[in-house]
């Protein structure tokens, strides 16, 4: 009777985690206005196919899901924070910085940028060779912090 007390308690425990962890299906008009914009200057030939609001320990976010594949998250007040591009697509060149799209050109030829996230000094960028590189917004590689996974760098 025990193992089957525990057993439920684990069960119960783990449904209402993932239930937390889901976002809420949201419309789309509910988004930051921010987002919206950028919704309708990127993605303005694309339809979106699910709106979830997440209130996680960081706060607020939104994530968007469109019917190509793509994926865009957003702050909470609207600030794009990673856009993910549909498969065989590459991010809008117009959120990436000039001088990371440049690097990509001059050191990476042929390779388009298919996800970018905004990290604390500079973003995190997938090539569709499925290279990742973690660059300041100056396209200078970012410098891993003490005590964060062993000291591991850039990625190529």
């Amino acid at each position: 009777m025990k193992r089957f007390l525990t057993s439920l308690l684990l069960t119960v425990t783990a449904s209402a985690a993932l239930t937390l962890s889901a976002g809420t299906p949201i419309a789309q008009s509910e988004l930051p206005s921010a987002a919206k914009t950028f919704i309708s200057k990127h993605f303005s030939n694309d339809q979106v196919r699910k709106v979830e609001k997440d209130n996680g320990r960081r706060g607020t976010e939104y994530e968007v899901d469109f019917t190509s594949g793509a994926e865009v998250d957003f702050t909470s007040n609207g600030d794009w924070k990673e856009v993910k591009a549909a498969r065989g697509n590459a991010v809008p060149a117009a959120i990436v910085p000039a001088a990371i799209a440049k690097y990509v050109k001059d050191n990476f030829s042929g390779q388009t940028i298919v996800e970018i996230s905004r990290k604390r000094g500079g973003y995190e960028v997938e090539l569709s060779n499925g290279s990742e590189l973690k660059l300041t917004e100056d396209a200078k590689p970012m410098q891993a912090r003490q005590g964060q996974g062993g000291g591991r760098g850039q990625r190529r």
